[in-house]
């Protein structure tokens, strides 16, 4: 039976990237239809209810802004959040699922191969930032399967790249890798340990909401704010036919400030044009605070590894588009002047290379070749006999469930009592014993805490709750009946919780309800690509 090509997907907020192995198991992109290599993360809805996806979505914005949908990464998991088109609500897994859609065929087309009548076009490893919660992650699957992929694995943005880097670094020695990934709409830090046989993750933090699209709002203000010193009054913004036009000026002239000292431009709206002129000092005395964001992110991290043991970084390595910036290495270099010199790590494939590697491997495993024969397990390796490192990742979060606070108070308030704490090793497997607070009790309410950053708080309106049920037919007694609660978080980040009572009762609970797609819109049809 031929198998279905194996592919790794970093599925950008900004711009995608599919990866694949050839026949000699070198990793390559796969480029899209426009024979480029990344492709916009953006769909363009049609009055006739087709879509486009890809660069010429994007260039949409300069005629009808209000069919384009972008940055729908930073909604993926959030609950009841749709964008409406026509009338029509898309929850944005559907948007996702297009977008991959559009990248995997175009990647089948440069392998030669024609999709599937029915059934899955292709087995897939989807990357995602490290910081993204249960709900990001099972909507993230959720997109993938719309899309009629085999969704093989889930794996985080760093551990991706350090994959990639790990396999092609010359060293035989263990490193400690600090990858700083600031992409188009998040931004990671992750420090991880590398070597030949293990890519361990030692601590964990950022934003996804953070990252060059926040960079393109300000090019955007200070777009305007020259527009308006020539024509008083005048704010660019309120032309609908305009705004678009000025977020792909702003886009344009991010990219040219990196690489020289001036951008001169000309804008056309209300009926005015102006022309102006952007410097490289105006851009980054404008974004300068973003950058500072990141930096803070990144002491905190190099202090969680610390607390570890791990207090000397080996490399320093540059993810995501943003990467790209000098500012960005010239702040890095300036704020932490003992870290090495921070290096560009192909900054824009990198991370769907890492998924490729990872998908191929996940696949030999699953088919049976990291087994010797004997029942007993090899280390995964990829197709050829190249072993893929043990890979042991930390959760970016905290999980806990809902209890009293008092528990002489059993009508007072609830707070979280933690059990994963963030930056513990993944899979995570804790449990701990609570008790009733009323004499009679026959059911407890199970409510299960996913905590919003990485400093815990026991409130609960600090924290998101993930998923709730009832343990029943508690038998009646005086209260302080003990009664075990379970947590199991898997690597993909998917947590099962159980709790079991003292006469053995059970209730069990899958904490990946918050943000999902209905069923009838997961079974839907996707609206049809234009080509």
């Amino acid at each position: 039976m031929t198998r279905r090509p194996v592919l790794g997907i970093d599925l950008g907020t900004t711009y995608s990237c599919v990866a694949s192995l050839d026949e000699n198991q070198r990793v390559s992109v796969l480029p899209n239809q426009e024979n480029e290599l990344t492709t916009p993360s953006v769909v363009f809805f049609e009055e006739s209810g087709n879509v486009t996806v890809g660069k010429f979505a994007k260039n949409e914005l300069r005629s009808e802004p209000g069919r384009v949908v972008s940055l729908i990464k930073r909604h993926m998991g959030e609950d009841g959040y749709t964008v409406d088109i026509d009338g029509k609500r898309f929850f944005p897994q559907q948007v996702s699922a297009i977008i991959l859609k559009q990248v995997v065929e175009d990647a089948l087309g440069v392998l030669g191969v024609d999709p599937p009548a029915d059934g899955p076009m292709a087995d897939v490893v989807i990357t995602v930032p490290a910081y993204f919660g249960a709900a990001e992650r099972q909507a993230t699957r959720d997109a993938g399967e719309m899309a009629g992929l085999e969704v093989l694995n889930i794996i985080n943005e760093p551990t991706a790249a350090a994959i990639a880097y790990g396999l092609t670094s010359a060293t035989a020695t263990e490193r400690s890798v600090l990858v700083y990934d600031l992409g188009g709409g998040t931004f990671d830090v992750t420090i991880i340990k590398v070597s030949k046989d293990e890519i361990r993750v030692v601590a964990t933090g950022g934003n996804h909401q953070l990252g060059g699209a926040d960079w393109d709002t300000r090019v955007v203000e200070l777009i305007c704010e020259k527009f308006t010193e020539q024509h008083a009054g005048s704010d660019p913004r309120t032309d609908l036919d305009a705004s678009g036009t000025i977020e792909l000026l702003a886009e344009e002239a991010k990219k040219a400030l990196s690489r020289r000292d001036a951008y001169p431009t000309t804008v056309t709206a209300n009926g005015e044009r102006a022309k102006i002129e952007l410097t490289r000092a105006e851009y980054e005395s404008a974004t300068a605070d973003l950058i500072g964001n990141t930096l803070d992110f990144t002491r905190d991290v190099l202090g969680k590894a610390r607390e570890k043991g791990v207090d000397h970084i080996d490399d320093l390595l540059l993810v995501g588009g943003m990467s790209h910036s000098p500012a960005v290495k010239e702040a890095l270099v300036r704020e932490f002047p003992d870290l090495p010199t921070p290096q560009l790590a192909d900054p824009d494939q990198i991370v769907a290379k890492g998924a490729a590697l990872f998908a191929a491997s996940s696949v030999a495993e699953k088919d049976g070749s990291g087994s010797d024969g004997s029942g007993t397990s090899s280390p995964r390796g990829l197709p050829g006999g190249t072993a893929l490192p043990k890979i042991v990742n930390v959760t970016s979060k905290g999980y806990g469930i809902a209890v009293v606070r008092d528990p002489k108070k059993p009508d007072g308030d609830l707070v979280v009592a933690w059990l994963i704490h963030p930056n513990d090793e993944i899979p995570a497997r804790p449990s701990d014993v609570f008790r009733t607070v009323s004499d009679n009790q026959t059911g407890v309410d199970v409510a299960v805490y996913e905590s919003t950053t990485d400093v815990l708080s026991e409130e609960l309106y600090d924290n998101l709750e993930l998923v709730k049920g009832t343990l029943k037919d508690i038998p009646r007694a005086p209260a302080g009946q003990p009664f075990d609660v379970s947590f199991n978080l898997e690597a993909d980040g998917i947590l099962h919780v159980k709790a079991v009572a003292s006469n053995g009762r059970e209730l069990k609970l899958e904490a990946k309800i918050s943000g999902l797609v209905p069923e009838e819109v997961k079974r839907a049809p996707l609206p049809a690509i234009q080509r």
